[in-house]
């Protein structure tokens, strides 16, 4: 169980790292969810939450398992959440603020950014270095002990060199 709990640990701040570049970088809700609620008469959009993704990706493993745990502790269990007017099937996006979790999302969910978010790291930025899939896997890895230590402090490093790179003037 200290493994698990180490492992969550370090997850966690590879999470808190996630966030701080997704904040700086707005991309979804500038480029995105504003402009789909314009679209649509101010109505609320899922944008990329269409699905329980949480469920259906999440590993049966038991790091996943205490994750699950810690993130129903803080913000309750999926179907403690109903909403009138649903626009994504998963019970944590709220339709008019999005997605409720701030920490402990699955790693599905929290290393995905679209095609159109990537080629706008590419082009405004000149960050090559995002990959969903790579970050989802390592997200996974470091989650259940399978990435190595040199390989979470290089992770860890590239999220930062991209969260830095967003401060200079753009490409």
């Amino acid at each position: 169980m200290q493994a698990i709990e180490a492992n969550l640990k370090r997850y966690l701040s590879a999470e808190q790292r996630l966030n701080e570049f997704f904040g700086k970088l707005n991309y979804c809700l500038s480029y995105c969810i504003v402009p789909e609620k314009r679209k649509n008469g101010d109505r609320p959009v899922a944008a990329c939450c269409q699905n329980k993704y949480y469920s259906i990706c999440d590993l049966p493993h038991p790091a996943f398992e205490r994750l699950r745990q810690e993130r129903e502790q803080r913000f309750g269990k999926p179907e403690d959440h109903v909403w009138p007017d649903p626009v994504s099937p998963c019970q944590y996006h709220d339709p008019h603020l999005g997605c409720l979790l701030t920490t402990h999302k699955s790693p599905i969910c929290l290393a995905f950014f679209c095609r159109q978010g990537i080629d706008h790291l590419r082009s405004r930025y000149g960050i090559y270095t995002y990959d969903y899939l790579g970050f989802y896997y390592a997200l996974e890895w470091i989650l259940t002990g399978d990435l190595p230590e040199q390989e979470y402090e290089s992770f860890m490093a590239d999220i930062a060199a991209m969260t830095a790179r967003l401060q200079q003037p753009c490409a």
